[in-house]
């Protein structure tokens, strides 16, 4: 019983640590749903295909969000695709094939409309259009300027704004029921990873490649003492959390986490519908994950 009751010392510390850093996340992410939202649709049009595209601004948490609503000509009544990219990217990633990851992101949008889904396409906080609000500093700088801050409102601030986007979505809907899946791509995954742990109005969430553990801040630029200070909001602390099906897609080369991570991380989801798979590939993901992410968002 002796030697026991280090372990169980141990692991009573690890439990009670987990439900600590659990509870802080969540209340990091809570919002007070808008009713609001001083909406203004400042592009409009319609392809030769019949899809429609829009941009769209409404007030956010704490700032205005502009987002891309594109619905396909014959479109499933109210299922909706959010779309999140990554650190450093934008929308625009999304609709200009710009760079060879920005292609994948075009295709699987596309494969998205054919099937009939609408989608959704925010900037993140400090991203695309939003940039005004770090000053047009990129937010890598934010790490190697140890801003901690910027980097905590990056998370949260996109989280709830996501979540603001479906009230709005949900506002103008005129039938009783929508679907909402996310497809989030390294910080675009994080961000869908901290979603699918406060929101339970998602359908499916698809993370690829997310960064597990924010002390990956160091490779950046930060100090091991800044890292700490926002480690509680790593995804890897919200595994337990998740609420919605779940598709893990990795690479076993990719430098932001370990297979081991992913794995470990995949264990601890506690629902049943969940779903991994490695890649013998790095952060860049093989077009392989394309249709792998359809067949995933096909799943009823």
């Amino acid at each position: 019983m002796g030697k026991l009751r280090p372990l169980i010392l141990t692991f009573a510390l690890i439990l009670i640590s987990t439900v600590i850093s659990a509870q802080e996340i969540i209340a990091d992410l809570s919002y007070f749903p808008k009713k609001e939202f001083n909406d203004r649709i400042v592009e409009s049009n319609t392809a030769d295909n019949g899809n429609t595209f829009e941009k769209i601004v409404i007030d956010g948490f704490d700032s205005k969000i502009p987002f891309y609503s594109i619905k396909p000509k014959d479109r499933k009544e109210d299922k909706y695709v959010i779309l999140l990219h990554g650190l450093t990217g934008s929308k625009d990633n999304w609709v200009n094939p710009i760079t060879s990851l920005s292609e994948k992101y075009v295709e699987l949008k596309d494969s998205l409309l054919t099937l009939g889904y609408s989608v959704l396409i925010p900037d993140a906080k400090y991203h695309g259009e939003r940039t005004y609000q770090g000053n047009f500093a990129s937010p890598l700088t934010f790490f190697s300027s140890q801003d901690v801050q910027k980097i905590y409102n990056l998370y949260t601030s996109s989280v709830k704004d996501i979540r603001i986007i479906m009230d709005y979505i949900e506002s103008k809907s005129t039938s009783k029921t929508q679907t909402f899946d996310v497809i989030g791509y390294s910080m675009g995954g994080q961000m869908t990873i901290l979603l699918n742990s406060i929101d339970d109005r998602l359908n499916r969430a698809v993370i690829c490649v997310a960064p597990l553990d924010f002390k990956t801040g160091v490779r950046l630029g930060m100090s091991e003492e800044n890292t700490r200070k926002i480690d509680y909001m790593s995804p890897k602390n919200c595994a337990t959390l998740q609420k919605s099906p779940v598709t893990l897609l990795m690479g076993t080369k990719d430098g932001w986490y370990t297979k081991e991570e992913a794995q470990d991380f995949f264990d601890k989801i506690t629902i049943k519908d969940k779903s991994l798979k490695f890649y013998e590939s790095g952060h860049y993901l093989p077009d392989e994950f394309i249709s792998d992410t359809i067949e995933n968002i096909k799943k009823k």
